[in-house]
């Protein structure tokens, strides 16, 4: 298991030494597990390449099964410590930001103190990172919109609890804050700013699909809040955002469109809705579903 392990990370990182690094161990150490993986299959794993190794065909049928197949062995480890009283029962949530900024924090909170067996994992992610996660088994329950690309790949489960569209958010003492009769060339000729995904996303019709001046680029909306304050930038986010940017400062723009409506909740396998602690906890966010209050534009 833990050659297999070290397996996927040189497969993930396509390089021995970075993956060493990561692994806290030395790269002639790797290197030998490496071989004494290959030599137990006989056949090599990895080709050389200038920028460092690539999987071999073989590598690839072993890539495959290796990462449904850790997950699942972590999993049965976690279990059997936890009948036996040496370890907690653990729930892996990903969300996008929406969920894991605003709606999910108090559900969390409430879970944990009626579920004291449970740690409860968070991962904000992009949608990308979510979907794999979720496919590898990864995540238990994954939070946001449901893309074409689970239901091309797995069988999941989707229950919408949320629905949401785009804002226009400014610094509340921009001049556009309290502007009227926002036009989109008015919107375009300001600079944006990015929360680290969704360049091509927006609102007002057209501004979705019309070219932007970005200004600055941010790896994640909490350091693109903090950009945003006191800045001369517009960043496009979603309406479920408007109270929490509102107590920080952060004001929407106002605009005759604010793009298409999207239904948001929760996604997970039927391997994962059937444990305890995710069927609870999926309760638990059912029955506070009416409490979210979110501007739902029909």
């Amino acid at each position: 298991m833990k050659e297999l392990r070290q397996f996927v990370e040189v497969a993930d990182l396509r390089s021995i030494s970075r993956a060493a690094k990561k692994l806290n161990i030395s790269q002639p150490a790797l290197s030998r597990a490496i071989r004494q993986l290959e030599d137990s299959y006989g056949v090599p794993l990895f080709v050389r390449t200038g920028a460092g190794v690539e999987l071999s065909p073989y590598g690839s049928a072993l890539y495959s099964k290796a990462v449904q197949i850790l997950p699942a062995l972590a999993e049965v480890r976690e279990e059997i410590e936890h009948l036996q009283g040496r370890a907690k029962a653990v729930i892996r949530l990903a969300t996008g930001d929406l969920w894991g900024l605003v709606i999910l924090p108090e559900i969390i909170r409430t879970f944990s103190e009626s579920h004291p067996d449970v740690v409860v994992q968070l991962t904000i992610a992009d949608d990308g990172t979510r979907f794999e996660g979720l496919r590898q088994g990864i995540y238990d329950l994954v939070f946001g919109t449901l893309s074409y690309k689970y239901e091309a790949v797995m069988q999941v489960e989707f229950e919408t609890f949320v629905r949401q569209a785009t804002y226009v958010y400014c610094d509340a003492g921009h001049r556009l804050a309290k502007a009227h009769d926002m036009t989109i060339e008015k919107l375009l000729e300001e600079r944006w700013l990015s929360p680290g995904y969704g360049d091509d996303d927006g609102p007002a019709g057209q501004v979705a699909s019309l070219p932007r001046d970005y200004a600055v680029r941010a790896e994640s909306m909490t350091q693109a809040l903090f950009l945003l304050r006191g800045s001369p930038f517009l960043m496009a986010a979603s309406t479920g955002f408007e109270r929490l940017f509102k107590s920080l400062g952060i004001a929407k723009v106002n605009i005759p469109e604010h793009g298409g409506i999207q239904a948001s909740g929760a996604i997970c396998t039927a391997a994962a809705s059937a444990k305890p602690a995710v069927r609870d906890f999926l309760r638990l966010v059912r029955g506070s579903a009416h409490s979210f209050d979110l501007p739902a534009l029909e």
